[in-house]
């Protein structure tokens, strides 16, 4: 526990002098441990933690020439020299003759505008009064000093509190929500020792790269609110303004769209550690269904990639930001993943081995180019069909019945879509020679699923759940920071998760944020529900 500024301002010499020499030795070494953290918090700039660069001390950043500093060569009580001509040029003359400067082309142009609330400007204060329907009371355990425990509810006096809106079912045994507003009182006690000790409650224990999410357990919006905000804006594609007004339909309250964004970022913060929970779904992962698509950032194009492990009955989700490279899928596998891996035909993913091919791509690249208008193309784009079509329909029928010897049966015909491949992959046709070329490179993965029948044939299941994120990118034209990408990645990985699992995804985010603002572990991921493939059934 850390000593707080009212436990501080209260040690002196004769508060010292009436501990034990064990109390004395406890309270020194939690002086020295919360001395560490703050020189490891007040060494903090950009170069060893997530701080922008603009947070630096003055006296660390690189001296150098402001753009906005006079020069160097003209002395600072001098005025500066104009030529007549100018001079004449730029001055005015005021009703009783003096004259008046003009303000010149050259002026130094203001500063670009900040998005947001401008600095100056006036507050919003809460308009509505909350109606309280309950009281709850939090008292210290124990002295900060002596760390002598204290009784249930010693003799004290309340010196601050929080209110706290939360939701609760509107009737226990009919749909529906009401508001509930309790009041946390915090009460301080004096101990035996002289101290007078404070309740403190809980703080979030949030990563690094989560700054400025940091919060206590106890707030204005509680973890089931919270989790309702967070289903409707990313599961359901609300903006803030119709969030704030569907709160204010089902609930009269009216809450700030800077309060909204507030929580999605601090909840996404609080949670950060269920990350940790997915990849260790990676790891056991069998098979991995993943795809891209472009998501924007503070007016830069990043790429989403959606990261989809299947195992059996296991079902992950996972969403990752970052760019279109090599590197970047590269690093994504370094967990441990050795499963199968569906994708598209990006170049990339070739690297990866143990892959399978969608498809689903090369039907749709090989009934464009049957209904091309040239006829030997469209007659090789017809040929291209049929042979992949008849190839897909028995790895099908093989699920069913007999799979021993499927890619010895199919030879004949995987024979002759190769030397269809590789007799027009030179084609002047473009598109004809492209997709030649395609299957040629991704022959291996194409043909995998001869081997294994029950491997999936198309990556369909990704492009559904990536839609959703389509529609949300084109909605809110992506994020403007990047804390604020983060946070729409991780939140709709545990969404699509829990979704996936057939659990209750506002269910499990009130749970794992009542943990992460109390700094407990986070709870585990919901469990299986077997029954149907949800590869198929899932929309």
């Amino acid at each position: 526990m850390h000593l707080t500024d009212h436990d501080l301002r209260q040690l002196d010499r004769d508060a010292l002098s009436r501990l034990g020499e064990e109390a004395v030795r406890r309270l020194a070494e939690r002086l020295l441990a919360d001395l560490k953290d703050a020189r490891d918090r007040l060494n903090q700039d950009s170069r060893n933690s997530s701080r922008p660069p603009g947070s630096d001390s003055v006296y660390r950043q690189p001296r150098g020439v402001s753009e906005h500093d006079p020069p160097t060569d003209t002395a600072p009580d001098e005025p500066p020299t104009v030529p007549v001509g100018e001079a004449e040029e730029t001055a005015e003359v005021s009703d009783d003759g003096a004259p008046v400067a003009k303000e010149t082309a050259d002026a130094a142009a203001p500063a670009a505008r900040r998005p947001g609330r401008q600095p100056g400007a006036p507050g919003f204060g809460r308009t509505q009064k909350l109606t309280v329907n309950a009281v709850l009371d939090h008292w210290p355990e124990q002295c900060a000093a002596c760390e002598e425990p204290f009784a249930a509810e010693p003799v004290g006096q309340a010196y601050g509190g929080d209110d706290e809106i939360e939701v609760r079912p509107a009737d226990p045994n009919a749909p529906g929500l009401r508001l509930w507003v309790t009041q946390h009182r915090f009460w301080e006690a004096p101990c035996g020792c002289g101290h007078c000790s404070r309740y403190q409650p809980p703080r979030a224990v949030v990563l690094p790269e989560w700054e400025g999410a940091r919060v206590d357990a106890q707030q204005m919006l509680g973890p089931r609110l919270a989790g309702l905000i967070v289903m409707l804006c990313l599961r359901y594609r609300l903006s803030r303004a119709k969030v704030q007004e569907l709160l204010w339909e089902l609930l009269g309250r009216q809450l700030s769209a800077g309060l909204i964004d507030q929580t999605l970022r601090q909840s996404a913060g609080q949670v950060a550690s269920v990350a940790d929970l997915l990849l260790e779904e990676i790891e056991r992962a069998g098979l991995l269904h993943l795809d891209e698509t472009p998501w924007r950032e503070s007016g830069q194009w990043l790429w989403l990639w959606l990261w989809l492990w299947v195992f059996n009955a296991v079902t992950t989700v996972v969403y990752f930001i970052g760019a279109r490279s090599a590197e970047s899928f590269v690093n994504a596998l370094q967990g441990g993943f050795g499963g199968c891996l569906m994708s598209d035909g990006y170049g990339v993913y070739r690297s990866y081995l143990n892959r399978i091919r969608c498809l689903a791509h090369l039907l749709r690249k090989a009934r464009g180019l049957a209904e091309a208008t040239c006829r030997h193309t469209s007659q090789v784009g017809q040929q291209l069909l049929d042979r992949l079509g008849t190839l897909m329909q028995a790895t099908q029928a093989a699920r069913d019945g007999p799979s021993e010897d499927l890619a010895e049966r199919q030879a004949p015909a995987l024979a002759q879509l190769k030397a269809l491949c590789e007799r027009h992959q030179h084609r002047p046709f473009v598109k004809l020679g492209e997709l030649c070329r395609e299957r040629l490179n991704d022959w291996e993965a194409i043909i995998r699923p001869l081997l294994d029948p029950s491997l999936p044939l198309t990556n369909n299941a990704a492009e559904r759940l990536l839609r959703h994120r389509v529609i949300a990118r084109r909605l809110s034209f992506g994020a403007r920071s990047e804390q604020g990408t983060r946070a729409f990645a991780l939140l709709a990985s545990i969404i699509d998760t829990c979704r996936a699992r057939k659990a209750s995804a506002w269910d499990y985010l009130t749970a794992a944020l009542q943990a992460g603002r109390q700094g407990l572990p986070m709870p585990p991921l919901p469990a299986i529900s077997v029954g149907g493939d949800w590869l198929l059934q899932w929309r």
